[in-house]
């Protein structure tokens, strides 16, 4: 019998091969290696909080790291990350906005003209939604992507197990005694996608005074240990109250947070959901045939202004029409003449700047690079219309 698709009106569990039948094609221009969801059964309980962080010491590991916000009517994802503003598309599809550490984030908040909007659809619309932050925005390379889901087992939870293809989830909790009836529904949902439950990360679970160290438990004791036992899930993580978290969390720095909460569900994620090196993407690259372009900007990622004082190259390397890598590059130069060697050796047969002089205009273009001076804007933006449109 083929699957319709309405999964709360059947009785049938679905095996791993009819899920990946359904799962939605990824935009054209993105590779995403791992997609680790992160679930909770209620609201409350720090699931937010637990994305954001897991996406950021996974980038301090070296990774690249984005996050879908599939929690459409209640985003929080940007604030964390002190992103503001919208979002920027054009044919090729939307482009996410990037934290001060590289970490590529989509959200409905980036979309609204106002933060402060409601989303006031219902849930076929927000469902859709979701889809299209994974059909529809341009990612990239991306080792691994956390999926901020919406508390409960509904429409958007449904809709992520089922379009995109989810490596692991995480089940967030805090110390209650509704947490076994909680974390069962998450589970069985889970199970009956044929979804991997990574496992539990309980937050608030104890809060330590600040004068003599002792725990206290200012919402009762934790069962989660219990209940991890009876659905044979693996603890990650215990996490305290801090209210150094949450100032960090207010003020949108939290990539600028040093705790050591979560970084064992971190270790976790990067020993069970390995990413496999392989030397595919590598060899691309190397192959003559790739285009480069080369777009010199600043800390922000905008071109700038002055390409002399430049101190960053996002490169772009595309193979036969796609993109197979994007790159920030510091490249050290003290001068022109430095920056200009420095692109000839990426073998950049494009460049994208701002001003630039008569010398180093003309030494690019000898050795064949075609440079595109005075431009201004977001790299992925200019970048991406370059590629579609030239400019001129």
């Amino acid at each position: 019998m083929s699957c319709s698709g309405e999964c709360n009106s059947c009785s049938t569990t679905c095996s791993s091969d009819s899920r990946k039948s359904m799962i939605e094609p990824l935009n054209k221009h993105s590779k995403v290696k791992k997609v680790i969801g992160v679930v909770s059964g209620k609201g409350g309980v720090g699931k937010s909080l637990t994305t954001s962080y897991l996406s950021v010491l996974m980038n301090r590991k070296g990774y690249k790291t984005a996050i879908l916000d599939a929690d459409i009517t209640g985003p929080s994802i940007p604030k964390t990350f002190g992103i503001h503003g919208k979002a920027q598309g054009n044919e090729l599809g939307i482009f996410p906005r990037e934290s001060g550490q590289g970490i590529k984030v989509m959200s409905i908040n980036l979309l609204l003209d106002s933060e402060e909007m409601p989303v006031v659809w219902r849930g076929p619309v927000i469902a859709g939604t979701v889809k299209q932050f994974w059909t529809d925005v341009v990612w990239e390379d991306v080792d691994y992507m956390f999926v901020d889901m919406p508390p409960g087992t509904g429409d958007v939870p449904l809709t992520v197990f089922q379009s995109l293809p989810v490596d692991g989830i995480i089940i967030v909790t805090s110390p209650q005694d509704l947490v076994s009836m909680i974390v069962g529904k998450a589970v069985n949902m889970a199970k009956a996608m044929n979804v991997p439950i990574l496992g539990l990360v309980e937050n608030y679970s104890y809060m330590a005074c600040g004068n003599c160290g002792e725990r206290m438990s200012v919402f009762g004791e934790s069962h989660v240990h219990e209940v991890a036992e009876k659905y044979g899930l693996k603890v990650l993580d215990q996490v305290p109250i801090d209210p150094a978290v949450a100032r960090a969390v207010d003020a949108g720095s939290i990539e600028t947070l040093q705790v050591p909460y979560y970084d064992a569900t971190a270790s976790y994620i990067e020993e069970v959901c390995k990413i496999e090196e392989t030397e595919e993407v590598e060899e691309t690259v190397e192959d003559d045939g790739c285009q480069r372009i080369a777009v010199l900007v600043d800390s922000r990622q905008e071109v700038d202004a002055k390409f002399a004082k430049s101190k960053f190259v996002k490169l772009y390397t595309l193979k036969d029409g796609t993109l197979v890598k994007s790159e920030v590059l510091e490249h050290h130069a003290e001068n022109a003449d430095e920056i200009v060697s420095f692109l000839l050796k990426q073998k950049a047969n494009a460049v994208i700047c701002g001003g630039i002089s008569p010398e180093a205009l003309g030494t690019l273009m000898e050795h064949g690079a075609i440079v595109y001076p005075g431009c201004t804007g977001d790299a992925d933006v200019i970048a991406s219309t370059y590629l579609s449109n030239g400019l001129c």
